[in-house]
């Protein structure tokens, strides 16, 4: 097949979207596809055209990327694509519409408000901490840009030093995400479609071995095969696919939980995680179910619609 990697942009994880895509076009070469390394650009459209795939692997990431914005592109282009459709996509981008849509249906995930740029303005450190009590939540809190992946924009939210640090947020979002901070350990299970049902692939440990008070987002994290009880796999592995069902997730996705004690909380869902062997959560979840990289990546190929 002639294929179309789309990567890069202009978000904050174009650097990791390159990487990711220069190695799934690389599987693909070896698989014998006809691949095309496509920037996502103001050319994407022409290029596309002059291309002609029979096939497209989108591994943009972030806001105005991995949102529904180039699955849009490529379903009036005409041209199949992995991944979730652009509606969808669009939910699972923002976490703070996944989070509602989640405890609705009741799984858990932690305790959540939202706070506005508006309020931040004519707030200070007591007011923004009132709040907070009005939704059960107390100090510390986490602080995200909802529409961001990776660790941009996000505030461990501790005491008043913590408040000013908010404008760095609201850099990306004007709504922003104010969660209870679920203090334990760290899983994440990817998903892959086959035959056109999604399928929960076992799930990983995420270890963080830096020095910082606020585990998993500072960086130094290193994976490791899981350490749960074959009861708790079954438990996420169920939670996984019913969340992923319940925010219209097709293709593949990754998501993200805390374990507190005995309590499992739901933290995120990912449309399009990273695809770097050896490094990516997702492809060290797929290699525990007998996926090669290249196995992994014709796989996903296959999902394309």
């Amino acid at each position: 097949m002639r294929v179309a990697v789309i990567s890069g942009g202009f978000s904050e994880e174009h650097n990791s979207s390159r990487e990711s895509g220069k190695y799934i076009a690389e599987a693909l070469e070896k698989l014998g596809h006809d691949v095309w390394v496509v920037e996502y650009n103001e050319n994407l459209i022409s290029s596309l055209a002059s291309i002609a795939p029979q096939a497209a692997f989108p591994i943009v990431q972030g806001k105005h990327h991995g949102d529904g914005a180039v699955q849009s592109l490529l379903e009036l282009a005409g041209i199949p694509y992995v991944g979730s459709r652009p509606q969808y996509a669009a939910v699972i981008n923002h976490k703070t519409v996944c989070k509602r849509i989640w405890r609705s249906a009741g799984i858990p995930t932690p305790e959540f408000f939202e706070y506005s740029r508006d309020e931040y303005l004519s707030d200070d450190f007591t007011a923004f901490e009132t709040k907070a009590k009005e939704y059960g939540l107390t100090l510390p809190v986490v602080v995200k840009p909802p529409t961001q992946g990776n660790r941009f924009g996000i505030v461990f939210f501790k005491d008043s030093r913590s408040f000013p640090e908010l404008a760095e947020s609201f850099r990306y979002d004007d709504t922003l995400l104010v969660e209870r901070y679920v203090e334990g350990l760290f899983y994440t299970q990817g998903i892959i479609e086959i035959d056109g049902r999604l399928t929960a692939i076992p799930p990983v440990k995420i270890i963080d071995d830096s020095n910082s008070e606020f585990k998993l987002y500072p960086g130094g994290s290193r994976v490791v095969p899981h350490d749960l009880a074959p009861l708790r796999v079954l438990e996420i592995s169920r939670i996984t696919l019913e969340a992923a069902r319940l925010t219209g997730a097709s293709g593949f996705a990754r998501l993200d939980y805390h374990l507190c004690g005995d309590e499992l909380y739901l933290l995120e869902i990912n449309a399009v995680p990273g695809l770097v062997p050896g490094y990516s959560s997702m492809n060290i979840c797929a290699e525990a179910a007998g996926y090669d990289y290249e196995t992994l990546i014709e796989t996903l190929l296959t999902t394309a619609k």
